[in-house]
């Protein structure tokens, strides 16, 4: 069978194109699946409409859904200390942030929910309103993830940078699981093999050429932050998720809200 159709005919695989998901993609394109381009927020929809037969999705989501969509392996996105890319923006210290209102990107979900448990339950602050989309006025606080969060942090506009790993981890000791990969209950085993080779293929070559995986990432995506820094932010970062990160997910599952209200 042609390599084309054998896409076509495929696993529908939920494709993260930021840079923290960059071990779990390398030579993806030569994978005999479908990669369907998504992100944190969308993914829960996607998977309920019948779009994904397997995809990371956002822990705070798994966690809900997790009877529908077990778990692939130990394979997740997690970050303990510093993220470097989970970063909330702010004119005014954190403690300052009492009744504020906040913007947050287009792509959050766990991350949402982790900073709304800092600010109401670490600092004890009332949240005004969450914002879903960034204002032009740097007065209001944001909360930005993966390439937005670096892009602004370079940029340095705002005197107060807090980072969510290192606020979690102060508070409650344990990584934050951003994410997971999981797969559709009713999938025959077999089927996901091809995924499961295809993600050690590609986590073997990021661990053995970290800066051309990295460097061709940049070149297909336009991302324009140095690749020396880049290569420093994935280091944040834990792909095969040991039992700290499973801790990190019980204690999640214990401490975040369920729901978060939203305004657009």
């Amino acid at each position: 069978m042609p390599t084309s159709t054998m896409r076509e005919a495929g696993l529908r695989v939920g494709h993260f194109q930021s840079v923290p998901w960059i071990p779990f993609y390398v030579g993806s394109e030569d994978w005999p699946v479908r990669r369907v381009p998504c992100v944190s927020s969308t993914v829960l929809a996607m998977a309920d409409t019948g779009l994904l037969d397997a995809t990371p999705m956002a822990t705070v989501d798994w966690l809900a859904r997790g009877d529908q969509w077990p778990r692939l392996g130990g394979l997740g996105l997690a970050y303990r200390q510093r993220a470097g890319s989970v970063l909330l923006f702010s004119p005014r210290p954190i403690h300052e942030l009492d009744g504020a209102d906040i913007a947050i990107c287009d792509e959050t979900a766990t991350s949402l929910r982790v900073l709304h448990a800092i600010l109401a339950d670490k600092y004890g602050l009332r949240i005004g309103r969450w914002r879903r989309g960034l204002p032009a006025d740097p007065a209001m606080p944001r909360l930005l993830i993966q390439d937005q969060a670096v892009e602004e942090a370079a940029r340095g506009r705002f005197p107060h940078v807090h980072d969510l790993g290192r606020e979690w981890w102060e508070w409650q000791g344990t990584p934050v699981v951003s994410a997971v990969w999981v797969h559709r209950r009713d999938l025959a085993d077999d089927a996901l093999e091809p995924l499961r080779a295809g993600l050690a293929a590609s986590l073997s070559r990021y661990a053995g050429q970290p800066d051309l995986a990295i460097e061709q990432h940049c070149a297909r995506h336009g991302v324009a932050s140095a690749p020396t820094a880049l290569r420093a932010l994935l280091g944040n970062f834990e792909f095969e998720l040991g039992e700290a990160a499973e801790a990190g997910i019980r204690r999640m599952a214990q401490v975040l809200p369920t729901a978060v209200a939203l305004q657009t």
